[in-house]
């Protein structure tokens, strides 16, 4: 178990935004849709149903990475876990590393309009290291 003080910023950033993330997702998945009109992944296009509740799933995902990685105060989860497993599918699923990396700008955009300063800050060490992470240079050697 993490042993993080009850009062501590990291703590009041990710209860602040784990009750928002599902509208945080939504509001991604509309942003990203939009700038990649007509992409087809292998299950359909980006606003087929199917597609968008895998992706609002995903986003959310990527949001509670985002805050285990605060709590941890450590990147090595989406290393060890998240990293491998979007290597391994979103190819076979005809998904672009730039629409992750869309996603990812987004998701910290939104988190910038819906958080407070403070909050935000708490995220964006992590949100950067995954931008990094996720880079669609990284990707090709991936």
């Amino acid at each position: 178990l993490l042993a993080i003080p009850y009062y501590s910023p990291t703590l009041t950033a990710v209860q602040n935004l784990l009750p928002i993330s599902t509208r945080i997702a939504h509001a991604v998945h509309k942003q990203v849709s939009r700038q990649h009109t007509g992409y087809t992944t292998h299950n359909g296009t980006l606003t087929s149903p199917l597609v968008k509740t895998s992706s609002i799933r995903d986003i959310e995902m990527f949001q509670v990475y985002l805050c285990l990685c605060a709590l941890e105060d450590s990147i090595q989860s989406v290393q060890q876990e998240l990293f491998p497993l979007c290597v391994m599918l979103y190819p076979r699923l005809h998904v672009k590393w730039q629409l992750v990396q869309d996603m990812l700008q987004a998701i910290g955009w939104e988190m910038h309009d819906r958080l407070s300063p403070n909050d935000v800050a708490a995220f964006l060490p992590y949100l950067r290291s995954l931008t990094e992470m996720f880079s669609c240079d990284v990707f090709q050697t991936a």
